[in-house]
């Protein structure tokens, strides 16, 4: 592979963190479902750190959890830990976790996403490492979702002990109730999908792990993620993923979407980068996202522009420019698209570099708010 195709493939070690979850089940979604304390306890414990964000409460989805579980048992058997399927009792190998979703009986064209973690007993345990992690705290404090699977499961033998998968999810299904509640009655499954703007999320890579002893590969010390890590593979409200959600182009040929879950622009000479994606625009949509900004000096005349533009790459509107500046570290912004509010467009990021001074512009956790 030629170096300028590598230009944005940095490499990070990553260990992992642990969800913990002993469900009772009987088959798919529709089934009864028990859960234990500590898997009540971890509802509680997001949902009052999503009380402490101004975002609404979670409630348990039994669809959700048998995906959840299962996927946590594969792990735990099969000896990986890892978003898309290596092995499975239920799944098709490389199915990835909305494919088990909806293998479950969650078929909505809605936001989902996946946290996991291994290693921890305890729900505070595993809440504390997600927290510590900016891609997976992105998911628990995303206010797309409404309802969570949530399933720990104990392995004696296995490499972790402990498996903790949370499936998250947009709609709120029939097997959806709060704890200690029943589910709805179930009813005939929708004809059409429910409407989004959303597609599938992913929160990517698992969050840090507690240190553990497997058999055979001692773990390291705890490691904590200062960068945003791989979230999604749509407009994406968390971190951002190569799986085909934003269209990229690049003079150079590199990748404009970094395996660390972000993207990066520019950092090469008469270079000229697009990233893009089609969005729909509500009637009090809003736009955020973080950047991060490094040059060689305020001088140079590399530039991005945050713009919008119609199906034939013909500009709407450009929403903020951004060039050359002293280094500074990750900074949120937010953009006002009400004035757009009703259309089709497609949202993107575009960045010229000249000969001279190179300028990087990082991008991540992009959000459309209605």
């Amino acid at each position: 592979m030629s170096a300028r195709n590598t230009r944005h493939r940095w490499w990070v070690a990553v260990l992992v963190a642990v969800l913990l979850s002993t469900l009772v089940l009987g088959g798919r979604g529709d089934a009864a479902t028990a859960y234990d304390a500590e898997e009540l306890e971890f509802l509680g414990l997001i949902n009052d750190y999503r009380d402490e964000n101004g975002l609404r409460h979670l409630i348990l989805s039994d669809t959700l959890t048998v995906a959840s579980e299962r996927h946590d048992k594969d792990m735990a058997e099969y000896g990986f830990f890892a978003h898309n399927t290596e092995n499975s009792s239920y799944y098709p190998a490389g199915s990835e976790p909305w494919d088990r979703m909806e293998a479950e009986g969650y078929q909505y064209n809605t936001a989902k996403g996946e946290n996991l973690a291994v290693g921890y007993e305890t729900a505070e345990e595993a809440m504390q490492a997600w927290k510590e992690s900016p891609s997976h705290n992105a998911a628990m404090l995303d206010g797309n979702y409404r309802v969570m699977g949530v399933a720990r499961i104990n392995a004696p033998g296995s490499v972790h002990n402990w498996y903790w998968t949370t499936d998250f999810g947009g709609y709120v299904d029939p097997s959806a109730h709060a704890p200690g509640k029943n589910p709805k009655p179930s009813s005939p499954k929708p004809s059409k999908p429910e409407p989004s703007n959303q597609e599938p999320t992913n929160a990517g890579q698992p969050a840090p792990q507690k240190p553990v002893t497997p058999p055979e590969k001692p773990a390291g010390p705890r490691e904590k993620v200062d960068e945003p890590g791989r979230d999604t593979i749509r407009l994406e409200n968390g971190g951002m993923d190569r799986l085909g959600a934003w269209s990229q182009k690049a003079r150079d040929g590199a990748d404009l979407i970094h395996d660390d879950g972000y993207a990066r622009l520019g950092s090469y000479h008469n270079g000229l980068d697009d990233l893009r994606q089609k969005i729909r625009v509500g009637a009090d949509s809003g736009l955020s996202y973080n950047l991060k900004v490094r040059s060689g000096g305020k001088e140079a005349a590399d530039r991005m522009l945050v713009r919008l533009t119609d199906r034939d790459g013909k500009s709407v509107a450009v929403l903020e420019e951004y060039s050359g500046r002293d280094e500074a570290g990750w900074e949120r912004e937010r953009v006002d698209l009400s004035r757009f509010a009703g259309r089709t467009l497609f949202l993107g990021f575009h960045a010229q570099t000249d000969d001279r001074r190179l300028t990087t512009f990082k991008v991540d956790r992009v959000m459309l708010t209605q």
